[in-house]
């Protein structure tokens, strides 16, 4: 509860900071990892916490010191610039915040509880003296103030001989040198006085002529006493500059004394060179605390002194070996190189190569600001070396200001070509490998920032041994910085990765430079993934980049290095804990209650949620959702989706855990993205749900091209199949707001985007007649997978982990239901899973794979499984809870399907795509007016009759009530539908009328000459809507063929109401198609319409109309054919439905007591019996004489060959008198006044189908009323 530097002053009030800044790294580590996990609300991370506490500390020393001038001490200004961008993503703290911090230390500094204790007693004893100074006692109540100065003296004096043994132990030894001594020395009088303040002022006047002198006498002299005063000079110099903070005049010194050693060009080298090398490395040694950006000569000395070092050995120098190019390109004359190679040893002999290495192992002595400058100046030289341009400092002439030889390369005045060189690169690598463990994380965050930087630019490099060796090196520190584990809330790893990132991010890196990369990160998870903490999100971002990378090979890698992490790391991506440490958990021993978190475990449950969603986008970015110039190899997708199910696998196991807080549903990039409408609890579940929901469904309506062999919309069906299995397998993990937050975002809008993406010819597909499809290639749906038990699938699991391409590790629940599924799609199967184990890659080539018309179609291929997801929910989750799902799911499930029967007006929906061009990364509907094509029509019809075979499949596991009312709201639902579709078909049909009877007239018009031929036509031609009228007629010929098919099991739980809506659905349809058949402007429009599919040739016409009437109404394609097919389906679906009431048996699945089904049936039965049969006849007798005889083979084929009524009903009449062979003796009594009239005129038709079933009727029901048994037929 205490404010944050409250918190500092009790922490530092029972201890003194060390002096060692690592250990104050560690010791405010600590504390900034404890306050933040106590106080979940002042800082979003424990990096500010840690950065902060550090500034505070400074402060408090800047305001408090009595050396600091108050003139020069910090004030509020400097301490909020000083923090600006330390909060997450680079945000700012409160200002009010950190102005009451300042107040407050400002007011009361920090110290420790001894000094106050101390304070508090030198203040008593004051008090105490004076008061005993007034009056004295002595005698025995008191002691003489002669014995209490006595005693004060003892107490002194052993204080001070402790303090002397003190500094004696602390006296340096024997054997250190007396140059550390005077360093100590002159420190402690740098300390005492300030040299500012004494010597600047007299230094400021006197340095540039002491310069001028000091150069003349070392350019012109040989006397080694004068060098060697000149020299001395040089370094007090830079040394007085130094100290006193003159820039100007240290860099001048240093430049000077630079180029006297001759390094920047290529002559002999005297001793005085060598010398002044050698005082050169000292001043680095001693002094580099202070030499700011002076370190650039000396640094760019000690390259060319290894330059040399190698030409002494006999070698040529780095840059020959990393040369690019022609061999003339990279050699210096035979004297130059003679040159070089005498000076190199010269200098070997004079010059100790430990003492090179010394100014870089000394770097661990420097201040935080003296190795920030000096790591800044060594990237400046070390990119002056990659870039050939290694002498500018010491030398006074550009690599940039010579001239360009051969092929553009530059040449130096008198130094050749030079090529790039990585001396300094190497010893940037020492030297962070030297600073890395002892340096405070603050400090070297600064330090990494530079020189991860450095890396990630070398890395990219257009000389491919210089970048190789950058990311090498990048790879050693990292597993040296990974040895060590990271604190809860710190994101230390993520920052020192990220060079990774940015050469993976960067558009001219090359292939082999980008592969490089992706093996280092798979190195580092084979080696380090124990210790990954924040890491995790840089290399789910390389990866996730590594699937758009233009490269085959580099998306192979990038996925086969996540399949890798689930094969054998699934433990550590997978830590529901993580790294506690110091925490006790709450514990309850005396009931099970679960205890509430604390906020170190709530902070970690975050953290681990978004790695796992982190995780989880970088395998859906290997599914193709997008058409690309270089597009993802399909297995590479199909893989990427087998992880989908085991990352749902993983959740359902309660392996990882969804966020404790923090949800948002409006930016999908940031952290704790879920639904609405939804509870806490249920949105926080989600959250880490919702990226493999909405990936997938991204891939269902991918319009990314994905054939293979013939086989087509591979990444397609397969994201339908993993979502499919996902939601089968665990979809009880759900409740019913979540379900329908899966169905209205996920599931209904990508099937819908899928269908109006789909540009295929599929669409432009009409049949002849709705009874005889030209559909026949569109795909079936899946049927139900087998138990998770199953022998079948147990044996394909104990296959699959054989085989050296699937995964060692044991398969999920979703994942085996998946990897089945694509067995049998890539083997060409046949659906049944239980039997995928047999599907063996030997037999490909045996296996014979049907080929698809039109494999790019999503309608044609994906369409029927991504609709039959719906029903199979029905089946599987949704009939298991209750009438919530019914009331809640089944009116979201009903309008999809309504829309894709019917056609509706698009409301505005959206899917989420990762990575795509759309807004928001989201691809949308548009609000526009859309009719279904005929194959979608087809597809959403057999789904109802699956929703149906659904409902009533469960009465095993529903009691009768339930599955009452789930029936009850199907049929009302069914009714509406047939009612809807009926009333777009009449408007359809008026439309087209008008159309029809306006464009005569316009043809008028345009003979007499009251119009123009140029005037514009309607947006929509009479031409233009019979394709929709056709779709209207064939949905409703679907529906009412489907309800046929499956009245026989929805009979015995139909209540009046239902009958009575479906009944009159029915009639509507019949009327309403009778109404179309018999209109003859419809008629012509069709007719029209036939012509015009035709074209003029006259042979194929007469061809077309061969066999039928003279009219030409009888053909496919004519409106008699489809009406009297849609009124045909309608009565056969009424007769089926009443004759089943009016002939069932009260068993005990039937009510007696609800509804007379009997007494409804028999009016409305008889009546479409007999109107039926008489216009039966008299078309037989009419227009049977025009039919082939082959038609009347099979009666109930034989509507879908001539359009006639006699024809398209003639399977309505075998349904009919089946029901009047299977009325009871009682009932075909009561009506057989009106039926044997009827069935006598039978006996005389063409149809053997239909005269056998009279046959039957007279010998079951009309033998027994003359007197004539069966027995004796």
């Amino acid at each position: 509860g205490l404010s944050f530097d409250e918190s500092i002053r009790l922490f530092l009030s029972g201890f003194r900071l060390p002096g060692e800044a690592q250990k104050i790294d560690r010791i405010m580590e600590k504390f900034a990892e404890r306050f933040t996990r106590q106080n979940t609300d002042v800082f979003p991370s424990a990096d500010t916490a840690f950065i902060l506490a550090f500034s505070v500390i400074m402060l408090n020393t800047d305001l408090h010191n009595p050396s600091i001038k108050p003139e020069r001490r910090m004030t509020l200004e400097s301490f909020i610039r000083n923090n600006k961008g330390i909060s997450v993503d680079g945000g700012d703290l409160p200002e009010d915040f950190l102005t009451g911090i300042f107040n407050r230390i400002k007011e009361k500094p920090f110290s420790l509880k001894e000094d106050d204790e101390a304070r508090e007693k030198v203040s008593k004893e004051s008090s105490r003296d004076m008061f005993e100074s007034l009056f004295v006692f002595e005698g025995p109540f008191g002691s003489s103030a002669e014995d209490r100065k006595r005693e004060k003296f003892r107490k002194e004096r052993e204080e001070m001989m402790a303090a002397s043994e003190q500094m004696f132990k602390k006296r340096p030894s024997k054997n250190m040198s007396s140059r550390k001594l005077n360093l100590d020395s002159s420190t402690q009088l740098t300390d005492s006085v300030s040299p500012a303040d004494v010597v600047k002022p007299m230094f400021d006047v006197t340095w540039g002529p002491l310069i001028g002198t000091l150069s003349q006498v070392l350019e012109s002299s040989t006397n080694e006493t004068s060098i060697a005063l000149c020299l001395s000079g040089f370094v007090y110099s830079i040394r007085l500059a130094s100290h006193s903070g003159m820039s100007l005049a240290r860099n001048t010194f240093v430049n000077s004394l630079a180029k006297f050693t001759t390094l920047g060009s290529i002559k002999e080298m005297k001793s005085k060179n060598i010398e002044c090398i050698r005082t050169l490395l000292s001043i680095a040694i001693i002094d580099g605390e202070y030499l700011g950006d002076s370190w650039s000569p000396i640094l760019q000395c000690i390259s060319q002194l290894g330059r040399l070092h190698l030409f002494a050995s006999g070698l040529d120098s780095e840059d020959q070996f990393l040369q690019v190019g022609s061999p003339q390109l990279t050699k210096i004359s035979e004297a130059a190189r003679e040159m070089e190679e005498n000076n190199g040893k010269a200098v070997l002999a004079a010059v100790n190569e430990v003492l090179i290495d010394k100014v870089f192992s000394s770097s661990v002595t420097l201040s935080a600001r003296g190795i920030v400058n000096f790591i800044d100046q060594l990237v400046a030289v070390s990119e002056a070396e990659i870039s050939g341009d290694t002498k500018r400092g010491i030398s006074g002439v550009s690599a940039s200001g010579g001239t360009k030889g051969m092929q553009g390369k530059i040449t130096t005045s008198g130094h050749g070509i030079e090529g790039p060189r990585i001396f300094s690169l190497q010893r940037l690598v020492e030297v962070a490998d030297y600073n890395m463990d002892i340096r405070p994380r603050l400090t070297w965050s600064q330090i990494w920032e530079n020189m991860g930087n450095h890396f990630a630019k070398v890395g990219c490099n257009e000389n491919a041994m210089v970048s190789m060796f950058a990311i090498d090196a990048l790879r050693q520190l990292s597993f040296k910085f990974l040895e060590k584990p990271e604190l809860t809330d710190f994101n230390f790893q993520r920052l020192f990765l990220k060079p990774f990132l940015l050469i993976m991010e960067n558009p001219g890196s090359r292939e082999d430079i980008r592969e490089l990369v992706l093996r280092c990160v798979d190195n580092i998870i084979r080696s380090l993934a124990h210790n990954l903490r924040s890491g995790w999100k840089i290399f789910f971002s390389i990866l996730t980049l590594s699937a758009s990378d233009p490269s085959a090979k580099i998306k192979t890698l990038g996925l086969a290095i996540l399949q890798r992490l689930l094969d054998e790391h699934l433990d550590e991506l997978c830590r529901l804990s993580g790294n506690v440490e110091d925490v006790d958990l709450p514990k309850d021993l005396d009931t099970d209650q679960e205890q509430p978190l604390s906020s170190l475990q709530k902070r970690q449950r975050n953290a681990n949620a978004d790695d796992f969603v982190g995780l989880c986008k970088a395998s859906l970015s290997f599914v193709q959702t997008e058409k690309a110039e270089n597009p993802l190899p399909i297995g590479l997708s199909m893989r990427a989706l087998c992880h989908t199910a085991c990352y749902a696998d993983i959740i359902a196991e309660k392996r990882v855990l969804p966020p404790v807080s923090g949800f948002q549903s409006t930016d999908p990039s940031l952290s704790g993205y879920t639904y609405t409408g939804l509870s806490d609890d249920e949105a926080l579940e989600m959250a880490i749900w919702r990226p493999l929901l909405d990936g997938l469904a991204a891939g269902i309506c991918s319009s990314a091209p994905s054939s293979s062999g013939g086989v087509g919309c591979l990444v397609q069906r397969g994201s339908v199949m993993a979502l499919r299995a996902i939601l089968l397998r665990h979809g009880r993990l759900f409740s019913v707001p979540q379900w329908a937050a899966i169905l209205s975002y996920v599931i209904l809008p990508a099937i819908q985007i899928g269908a109006e993406n789909d540009c295929s010819p599929v669409n432009k597909i009409s049949s002849e007649s709705p009874s005889v499809s030209s559909l026949d290639f569109i795909g079936e749906p899946l049927s139900l997978p087998p138990l998770c038990d199953d022998e079948g699938l147990k044996k394909f699991s104990a296959m699959a982990q054989s085989d050296e391409s699937s995964p060692s590790r044991p398969l999920g629940t979703a994942e085996l239901l998946v990897e089945a599924s694509f067995a049998d799609l890539r083997h060409g199967g046949d659906g049944n899973l239980s039997k995928a184990y047999r599907l063996k890659k030997k037999d490909v080539e045996k296996r014979m794979v049907h080929l698809q018309p039109f494999p790019d179609s999503w309608i044609a291929t994906t369409a029927p499984i991504a609709l039959g997801i719906l029903s199979d929910l029905v089946h599987v989750n949704f009939l298991l809870l209750g009438d919530r799902a019914r009331d809640v799911l089944w009116p979201i499930i009903s309008k999809q399907l309504s829309r894709w029967t019917v056609g509706s007006l698009l409301h505005q929906s959206q899917v989420d795509v990762s990575g795509s061009d759309h807004e928001n990364g989201k691809k949308s509907l548009t609000n526009v007016e859309w009719q279904p094509c005929e194959a979608i029509v087809r597809i959403a019809c057999k789904e109802w009759c699956r929703v149906y075979q659904s409902v009533l499949s469960g009465t095993a596991i529903l009691d009768k009530t339930l599955l009452r009312s789930w029936l009850k709201t199907l049929n009302k639902d069914l009714s509406d539908i047939i009612n809807q579709n009926i009333h777009v078909e009449e408007k359809l049909r008026n439309d087209i009328v008008e159309s029809k009877l306006a464009s005569i007239e316009r043809q008028n018009a345009v003979r007499r000459g009251n119009m123009e031929n140029d005037e514009p036509l309607p947006r929509m031609t009479h031409l233009d809507l019979l394709p929709k009228l056709k779709s209207r007629c064939i949905a409703a010929h679907c529906l009412q063929q489907y309800i046929s098919s499956f009245v026989n099991e929805l009979a015995p739980y139909i209540d009046e109401d239902a009958t009575s809506h479906l009944v009159d659905a029915l009639c509507t349809s019949k009327l309403a198609s009778r109404d179309a058949r018999q209109d003859e402007d419809l008629a012509h429009a069709f007719q029209e319409a036939f012509f015009e599919q035709w074209g003029d040739g006259v042979e194929e016409v007469e061809a077309a109309l061969r066999g039928v009437s003279a009219s030409g109404t009888g053909h496919r394609g004519s409106s008699q054919m489809f009406f009297l097919t849609q009124e045909a389906s309608a009565t056969k679906a009424t007769v089926i439905l009443l004759s089943l009431l009016y002939c069932q048996n009260h068993g005990e699945d039937i009510d007696p007591d609800s509804w007379d089904a009997e007494s409804y049936a028999e009016p409305v039965l008889m009546r479409s019996i007999m109107d039926v049969l008489t216009e039966f006849l008299a078309s037989e007798v009419k227009d049977g004489v025009f039919v082939d005889p082959n038609v009347w083979r099979s009666a109930s084929e034989s509507g879908g060959q001539v359009a006639f009524y006699c024809t398209s009903f003639a399977g309505v009449v075998v349904h009919i008198l089946e029901a009047i062979h299977g009325l009871e003796r009682e009932k075909f009594e009561r009506h057989k006044e009106s039926l044997f009239p009827m069935l006598c005129s039978l006996v005389c038709v063409q149809s053997d189908e239909i005269r056998q079933w009279v046959s039957s009727i007279f010998t079951k029901q009309i033998g027994p009323l003359i007197g004539v048994m069966e027995e004796s037929q």
